[in-house]
């Protein structure tokens, strides 16, 4: 030993960190882990958003068989009895949908563009809205009145048939009234002036749609304001039909956007995957696929004229939609619009 040493020197241990291989590893597979997770939250959080879509339309399904069984007939979409013009049928359906104050709060013996009813326009409530879509719960300003006033928008529409038909005449007092003669043209439930029972819907209440999704948040912001207004009784306000086949809307290239412009307001569109919530008449709800069989609409699609239809002859100030030539293909999607068509449908169709 050196006399100079003290004793034995403690043997230093060396610590040894990660490497930069090591770390990269570790951070790639946080990264798989996120990237396999993040989907099944997604999922979770779709599902969830997707049952209270579910929810609001059997509490319209439900509310409109209370209203048929009171009034004998389901909601209008729109009735006319000067000046009330045009109520949708939500609103006649506030009263079994937990909503009496709001329903009390209207002025059915006035236009819903009188400012008496301006503050119905801007209340909401959450039945109006499918949570999936990115426009729930949002007000624009009114359009039929000072921008002051805020309007909501409804996220579920009443099935008018197959196409839409609506209009409006003089009545024998000279003033204007609901088309008497609607009936025969709007194939659906849910259509102008009412009338339509449930005796009436020779089909099946089980295989016939009253009320689906319209897809609002889809629309740009520019025309969002006037379009899918959850109190006006106006076409594209109350109306979906199945012209098209449900988020034709959303698929289709239009580089001039004039189909879209003419028929994305009334065709069933929704933000859940691969197809549309439809409430039918029974009370059930079932999720119509994109895919579900439809006529075909040819080029150009603006005209809106499935193979082996044509327009039906109208008064001024109605359309009563289309003529279909016997013989001529009626999708599944179509006979589900109609409520006395004598279609068969099996259950495994859709």
């Amino acid at each position: 030993m050196h006399p100079n040493d003290s004793g034995p020197r403690p043997c230093r241990r060396r610590h040894r960190g990660f490497t930069l291989i090591e770390l990269l590893v570790v951070i790639a597979i946080i990264g798989v882990l996120i990237a396999l997770l993040l989907p099944a939250v997604q999922a979770a959080r779709e599902a969830a958003r997707r049952a209270q879509c579910v929810n609001n339309l059997k509490q319209m399904s439900l509310a409109a068989n209370n209203y048929e069984a009171t009034y004998g007939s389901y909601p209008p979409a729109m009735l006319v009895t000067w000046p009330s013009v045009g109520f949708s049928s939500l609103v006649h359906l506030c009263q079994y949908m937990e909503q009496v104050p709001l329903y009390n709060s209207v002025n059915f013996g006035l236009s819903y563009f009188f400012p008496a009813n301006y503050t119905v326009a801007g209340t909401g409530f959450s039945a109006l809205f499918c949570p999936s879509d990115e426009s729930a719960f949002v007000s624009t300003p009114i359009q039929y009145g000072p921008p002051t006033y805020q309007q909501f928008h409804n996220h579920y529409s009443g099935v008018v048939g197959p196409w839409m038909a609506w209009g409006i005449q003089i009545g024998p007092s000279g003033l204007p009234t609901t088309d008497p003669q609607l009936s025969q043209h709007a194939k659906g439930t849910i259509i102008p002036g009412g009338r339509v029972t449930v005796a009436s819907v020779r089909d099946g209440t089980s295989n016939t749609m009253m009320y689906t999704e319209t897809g609002h948040g889809v629309f740009n912001e520019n025309s969002r304001g006037y379009l899918h207004q959850w109190n006006v009784g106006q076409p594209t306000d109350w109306c979906l039909e199945a012209r098209f086949p449900p988020n034709w809307g959303r698929r289709y290239s239009d580089p001039g956007n004039a189909a879209l412009e003419q028929w994305a307001p009334f065709n069933a569109m929704s933000f859940h995957p691969g197809g549309v919530n439809v409430a039918f008449c029974d009370g059930s709800i079932r999720f119509l696929k994109d895919t579900v069989d439809s006529w075909t609409v040819p080029a150009p699609q603006v005209d809106g004229l499935p193979t082996g239809t044509s327009r039906t002859p109208a008064p001024p100030g109605s359309d009563y939609g289309l003529t279909v030539a016997p013989g001529a293909k009626v999708g599944v999607y179509q006979k589900l619009a109609t409520r006395n068509g004598g279609e068969l449908v099996s259950a495994d169709e859709y």
